[in-house]
């Protein structure tokens, strides 16, 4: 380094050395000329800018706001026990310790030393609901735990016991036998608006007494893919692991959620401001049904649904996407006269939006109640008097199986499909079926051009309303459409997944 180099380094670090002191200086002359700002506990607080008392009020109201919602929310701890040490774990070479793990040869089996079993743990929050000690959390806090322990705000620690959940809405009710705790306070979700300030409340990472806050996002939020019946209020307060089955609470304390799921957009799992909650009406209707009936009881209609996308709308002759395409029928659906292929929009007098909003509709009944139904069926409105049934897991089952069953090579629209053989069948899991697969796509298929698109191995079991069973079936089929500009076909997935597609052929 030059001498002139050294030389103007030493003079930056010099006049940086006396800029420093002049600053210092500065500051102990502001201090000492102000007889207020001494740290002593007689000192009075500095005086609030008119400018800043609407900050000052913001401020206040959220520190009140603490106070009231902190004390009626509690952490979670729920334990299973281990059902096996890891030693049995490796005999059957399973849930190894590591990808690559040594004494999983054969030959250290005989040195196996039993393990003494670990716990497993997981972390939650709740909130109570009454002086009788009842507790709202999520489901997937403590499914399957054997031992729950509940923490109060006041670190008093009790065992609770479960009193029932619905997977379907991730609620679930646990008491402690005490009656002396603090009250949460339950606001209408019904009246939540988008903008309005909310307050999330739980134990992120073990923390508890934790709060953070933020504004309802967006209401009526489906479409997620967690649940079977979804109407999240989305959020952007932040949420992270360990706030599940913790309060959303508005400005007046009330609770208006409980803060179940985030949106993670990377691999720390944590919050990027896309948070949900499960809507607090849901939760009330749920506990009054696990206190009253001891289990969850909801209408049962009898179809499984498909998203309506913009070309189903528009073969259906509808300007925006809205309705629910009926992928099957069963059960009191089919005793009333719908089918596969309808397209519902309207339930009891109401527009049906999606398909997520219908199941939420059809929930809400009760078994017995009579709805009307109406629906888009060749191209003409069709309405249906259904009277509804106890939703069961035994339904659910035989609906699922309730779909229709569906060797030479065809092309058509781009698809080139083949007959399904005995074979073909093992191998693609479609053993109780017969119909058509397809077995290559062409890149310009008007196929690839849908929102949902087939792939090989895929299934064809309807075109235009006619069952596909054979490559006979298949060819009568795709010859009286020949000349529509519009075709529907809905398609079975070796995963069981079924859904419609329109082709379009232009």
């Amino acid at each position: 380094m030059s001498s002139k180099t050294q030389n103007n380094k030493w003079f930056y670090i010099s006049m940086g050395s006396i800029g420093f002191s002049i600053l210092l200086i500065v500051l102990v002359f502001l201090f000492n000329s102000h007889p207020g700002t001494a740290a002593d506990d007689n000192t009075p607080e500095m005086a609030i800018k008119p400018e800043l008392k609407s900050l000052q009020a913001l401020n206040d109201a959220y520190i009140e706001l603490a106070k009231i919602a902190v004390p009626s929310v509690v952490k979670i701890k729920s334990e299973v026990k281990p059902k096996s040490t890891q030693s049995d774990q490796r005999r059957r070479g399973s849930d190894r310790l590591f990808p690559f793990d040594p004494f999983d040869d054969d030959f250290f089996r005989f040195f196996d030393i039993p393990q003494t079993p670990v716990p497993k743990r997981g972390w939650g929050s709740g909130f109570i609901i009454d002086k009788q000690g009842h507790i709202i959390t999520n489901n997937h806090v403590i499914s399957g735990a054997d031992t729950i322990t509940v923490t109060l705000d006041d670190k008093r620690e009790f065992k609770a016991k479960l009193i029932g959940t619905d997977p379907d809405t991730d609620i679930a009710l646990i008491k402690v036998d005490k009656d002396d705790l603090p009250v949460a306070r339950l606001g209408d979700s019904d009246k939540i608006k988008v903008g309005e300030i909310v307050m999330a409340i739980g134990s992120p990472f073990e923390l508890t007494r934790t709060v953070t806050t933020g504004v309802v996002s967006a209401t009526g939020r489906t479409g997620v893919g967690i649940l079977t019946y979804e109407d999240f209020i989305q959020t952007d307060a932040a949420i992270n692991p360990g706030n599940s089955g913790g309060p959303l609470v508005n400005i007046r304390g009330e609770v208006i959620g409980i803060n179940t799921a985030i949106a993670t957009g990377g691999l720390s799992g944590g919050n990027v401001g896309v948070g949900f909650a499960v809507p607090i009406n849901t939760a009330k209707n749920v506990v009054d049904q696990l206190l009253n009936n001891k289990k969850i009881i909801r209408g049962w209609l009898g179809v499984s649904l498909q998203p309506v996308d913009s070309d189903i709308a528009e073969k259906y002759g509808l300007k925006e996407k809205r309705g629910a395409l009926v992928l099957a029928v069963d059960g009191p659906a089919k005793e009333a006269g719908l089918r596969q292929g309808d397209l519902i929009i309207e339930y009891d007098g109401k527009v049906v939006e999606n398909s997520s909003q219908l199941s939420k509709m059809v929930a809400s009944n009760k078994p017995g109640d009579k709805v009307k139904i109406k629906v888009i069926r060749d191209g003409k409105e069709k309405e249906f008097t259904v009277k509804l049934a106890e939703r069961t897991e035994e339904a659910i089952a035989k609906l699922r199986g309730a779909e229709p069953e569906v060797t030479s090579t065809d092309e058509w629209m781009g698809l080139s499909v083949q007959e399904l053989d005995e074979s073909l069948a093992q191998r693609l899991g479609f053993e109780k079926y017969k119909g058509v697969v397809i077995t290559d796509i062409s890149p310009d298929s008007p196929a690839l051009q849908v929102e949902n698109p087939p792939q090989r191995g895929d299934l064809i079991q309807e075109i235009e309303g006619k069952d596909i069973k054979n490559m006979n079936d298949y060819r009568d089929a795709i010859e009286k459409v020949k000349n529509e500009k519009r075709v529907m076909v809905r398609l079975r997935r070796s995963n069981g997944n079924t859904w419609y597609i329109v082709l379009k052929n232009e």
